[in-house]
């Protein structure tokens, strides 16, 4: 399966009605969870289902919402309850599922008969959803294999999105060799082949901004259409953020799966690594979480291999002789006392972490240069590199 996200372009009368469905989607999803709520079984998802026509019978606006879609929100509601369920059952101390309030529900799914994709000669083509109508869409790439699904989203900046799935199954180019990578905030991630690449602090270039724009929310009277519109650009402000984010680790991790065939990483608990830190600020806003998720993805179209180690004293142990050298989290050179190893705390990690990789894959440990007492040399990458040549930037060694 592949997904692709396109931009909508919905006049006034298309807005109302997507809001519009968006609203019943939310109503509807509410409505099911008052009713299972506090039940310990989760009666099954036909069942759920099969309540909708005497309900349209009863609430005349369903008529109006493609039968497709509030199915699709039974799913959703029964998928949650259904995950909570397990987690019960496997000893977690779970909590209820929280009723959705205006605002707070964001997408409905069309799945399998619903939509169609009208190609057009001009910019716009047309996305055509049963029950709504004809919304513009700016389909800026190849859509390949047949779409399954379409998911309308509306996002805090008051944008609309179609995120279209497909069959297709993408089949990704590796490259070859083996690379330990270590995650973190003092640059984004140094790996063991030397290359080091920046932080691009995509939060603290755009906090100041983003704190403007909470306090004039903040002033606007509640209710009051200052107030949305001042909701709206803060969400846009976000927005920016989070494309920002998401743009430089995808092509980050393009990169490592073009490169490599093997990609060796620790096994982060992000959660317990922010609990009570006065770095979870930093943590979370380097996206490790995401960075993971993407690469993990990505190599599994490419056919490679993803390794995840236990990331326990990878920066105190010296990678060369494997003797202890105790750090503070400020400390960032290693200067091994032992063998005389000097490299950074970061690049000293990667090359532990891909000796773990290996000798979790039964390779054996990597070749190693005898000990050279001077500092490693590494390759620096700024971020906008990154941003600029995209998944090349591995290859041109940029600094």
């Amino acid at each position: 399966m592949q997904t692709y996200k396109f931009r909508l372009y919905p006049d006034e009368k298309g807005r109302e009605k997507l809001g519009q469905t968006l609203e019943l989607c939310r109503q509807i999803y509410n409505h099911f969870l008052e009713e299972l709520d506090g039940r310990d079984d989760v009666p099954p998802r036909t069942e759920l289902q099969s309540q909708l026509p005497n309900l349209k019978e009863e609430w005349d606006e369903l008529d109006s919402v493609h039968s497709k879609v509030l199915q699709m929100v039974l799913y959703r509601l029964y998928s949650n309850l259904k995950s909570l369920s397990e987690k019960k059952k496997n000893g977690y101390k779970v909590g209820r599922l929280r009723f959705k309030g205006k605002g707070w529900f964001k997408t409905f799914t069309y799945n399998q008969s619903g939509f169609r994709i009208v190609k057009t000669e001009n910019r716009l083509d047309i996305l055509k959803l049963s029950k709504i109508g004809e919304i513009p869409i700016r389909i800026h790439r190849e859509v390949k294999g047949k779409v399954k699904q379409i998911t309308v989203k509306k996002a805090q900046s008051g944008k609309w999105f179609a995120c279209i799935q497909t069959d297709h199954e993408e089949n990704r180019e590796s490259g070859e060799g083996i690379v330990g990578i270590d995650l973190n905030t003092e640059n984004y991630l140094t790996d063991s082949d030397g290359n080091v690449v920046e932080n691009p602090r995509f939060l603290e270039e755009k906090e100041e901004k983003l704190k403007k724009e909470h306090r004039n929310l903040s002033r606007k009277e509640k209710g009051s259409k200052n107030r949305e519109k001042q909701r709206v650009k803060l969400g846009k402000a976000y927005e920016k953020l989070v494309n920002c984010r998401r743009d430089f680790i995808h092509k980050l991790t393009t990169a490592y799966v073009e490169s490599y065939d093997t990609i060796i990483l620790e096994d982060l608990n992000i959660d317990e690594m922010c609990e009570g830190s006065r770095y979870a600020k930093s943590n979370l806003s380097a996206s490790w979480g995401l960075f993971k998720e993407l690469l993990l993805y990505k190599a599994e179209s490419a056919g490679v291999e993803v390794v995840l180690v236990d990331p326990k004293d990878t920066t105190q142990e010296c990678n060369q002789c494997g003797s202890v050298v105790p750090k503070r989290i400020w400390n960032r050179e290693h200067k091994c006392p032992e063998c005389g190893f000097e490299t950074t705390r970061d690049h000293n990690s990667a090359l532990n972490i891909k000796k773990r990789g290996l000798n979790k894959l039964g390779r054996g440990q990597a070749e190693s240069t005898p000990v050279d007492t001077g500092a490693s040399t590494l390759t620096h990458v700024r971020a906008s590199s990154v941003v600029e040549s995209g998944s090349s930037f591995l290859t041109s060694k940029a600094s």
